[in-house]
């Protein structure tokens, strides 16, 4: 008599996990119409595609935080915006006019100061620059006027702060993920759970009602766990030969 072989599917990694029972999702279509199968079979059947769905949504929503792509963004513009400022002023401290010129020398001193933090820590740079914009504030307007300076001030003051919201939303984010990753695991258990019982009822039946009406999801989904069982197996083989070739020889 046919029936659906054992498999630990708990070994498998996440992704195989999900990518094995997406396959067998599909080949539930191979069961018996809905208005044929005894209620058990159907209620296994619903339980799994919801139990799998879940599990669907959780990787989804566990997958690489985008706002980290967006906050490594605002730093290179942060970057970018301090690297116009200094050579701004390294320019106007060339200027003909010699107040213009002395003005752009004061201005450019507070850059000298703190020198360049572009090549620092993102969290060392945001101090630099704090320390920094807050000097060249607390110049007077009309010297930074004389040197036509707070359009270069504005736009490096503007990227810093929209440096800092989108570093408090990669952390927020960050603490997110954290608790989606406890979902994934919570939403894989279910599904797998439900596998399982998906099995154990196809079994049941093909035993009680004979192996026809089973037979093609049965012979599927054990070809596939033949593969996976492969899989796990020539992973172990390796991993076995990498710890061999770590040990140490004892003299």
């Amino acid at each position: 008599m046919k029936r659906i072989n054992a498999f630990n599917i708990a070994r498998l990694r996440n992704e195989e996990s999900f990518g094995f029972l997406k396959v067998v999702v599909t080949e539930t279509d191979n069961l018996p119409a809905e208005e044929t199968t005894p209620a058990a079979l159907t209620n296994a059947v619903t339980t799994f595609k919801e139990a799998y769905t879940q599990f669907d949504y959780a990787l989804e929503s566990s997958a690489a935080n985008p706002d980290v792509a967006t906050a490594s963004a605002a730093d290179t513009a942060r970057d970018q915006a301090w690297r116009g400022a200094n050579n701004y002023l390294a320019a106007m401290c060339a200027h003909p006019d010699e107040e213009t010129r002395n003005t752009a020398l004061m201005l450019k001193a507070d850059f000298d100061k703190y020198g360049d933090p572009t090549s620092l820590s993102q969290t060392e740079e945001s101090g630099v620059l704090h320390n920094l914009l807050t000097d060249l504030k607390s110049w007077a307007e009309h010297i930074r006027t004389a040197v036509t300076f707070d359009p270069w001030l504005n736009d490096l003051n503007a990227k810093e702060e929209a440096f800092l919201e989108a570093v408090a939303a990669r952390n927020r984010s960050e603490a997110n993920r954290a608790a989606r990753i406890g979902q994934v695991k919570e939403r894989r258990t279910a599904a797998e759970s439900a596998y399982r019982t998906l099995v154990e009822t196809v079994n049941a039946l093909s035993i009680l009602n004979g192996e026809a009406d089973y037979e093609d999801f049965i012979d599927h989904v054990n070809a596939m766990i033949d593969r996976q069982k492969t899989v796990l197996k020539t992973r172990a083989t390796n991993n076995a030969k990498k710890e061999e070739g770590n040990t140490p020889v004892s003299e």
